[in-house]
């Protein structure tokens, strides 16, 4: 899936406009779901959207108990909930199909995901909330204290966790699903070479798609277990204090 991207240098800051594109579409599907998913909420036998939100919102609350031990913080679950949809929605729109158009071969669309820069931002994103809900229990003098803990010489190692911890967080994401986006381009490629290539990438076309909305869905779930799982350590951490 070697190809250019549409970039473009603002303010002396270098923006890459699909990136930008398919973020932002991927946030706007996600506010139509909630906005559908709560417009006609009622007691009594809901519609099929307020079911997807409530199996929604259950989903979350078992992954909050199991990491967390509760699942009354009303902010982390609204989190957890708007996290795994827009992760899921942003796995899923390279499955279909891409688009590069321009004399450049500029790809336009695919998923956002797929770059390691949109997986690491959000990641660190991830992990400075994290640190937030420390500093918050904890006080910035207990949080700091934490890095020399039990032994001061185990400071380096530490901090080193910290970016380890953002690293394979937000690599894990981005490797699986460009892996699945560049395995699909190779299998397009080979439909629009000829009859007989076609033929023959047909159906392994099929099934991988089939295969990426599985790992897609997986992935999304992965990212916000473990996000709920390095906030359980810090609330956990908080009780026992």
């Amino acid at each position: 899936m070697h190809a250019n991207r549409p970039l473009v240098e603002l303010f002396g800051l270098t923006f890459d406009l699909s990136s930008i594109l398919t973020t932002s579409i991927a946030a706007l599907i996600v506010f139509m779901i909630i906005v559908l998913c709560t417009k006609k909420l009622k007691e009594g036998t809901p519609g099929k959207w307020q079911n997807f939100l409530e199996w929604m919102l259950e989903q979350v609350e078992n992954i909050m108990i199991s990491s967390i031990g509760t699942r009354e913080n009303l902010f982390i679950l609204s989190f957890g909930v708007v996290l795994f949809l827009y992760l899921f929605v942003a796995n899923m729109m390279g499955i279909p199909f891409s688009v590069v158009a321009g004399e450049d071969s500029f790809v336009w669309w695919k998923s956002p995901t797929a770059d390691p820069h949109i997986t690491m931002t959000m990641s660190i994103m991830m992990i400075a909330y994290i640190h937030f809900i420390d500093i918050r229990l904890h006080g910035i003098k207990k949080y700091l204290l934490g890095y020399i803990k039990p032994l001061k010489i185990l400071l380096p190692i530490n901090v080193l966790e910290q970016f380890s911890t953002a690293l394979t967080l937000g690599l894990r994401l981005f490797g699986n699903i460009y892996a699945g986006e560049v395995l699909l381009t190779l299998l397009a490629g080979s439909i629009v070479s000829g009859v007989l290539p076609g033929l023959l990438a047909a159906l392994p076309l099929i099934v991988w798609q089939a295969f990426c909305l599985f790992i897609g869905t997986f992935q999304a779930y992965l990212f916000v277990l473990l996000t709920m799982v390095y906030i359980g350590q810090r609330v956990n951490e908080a009780s026992q204090a």
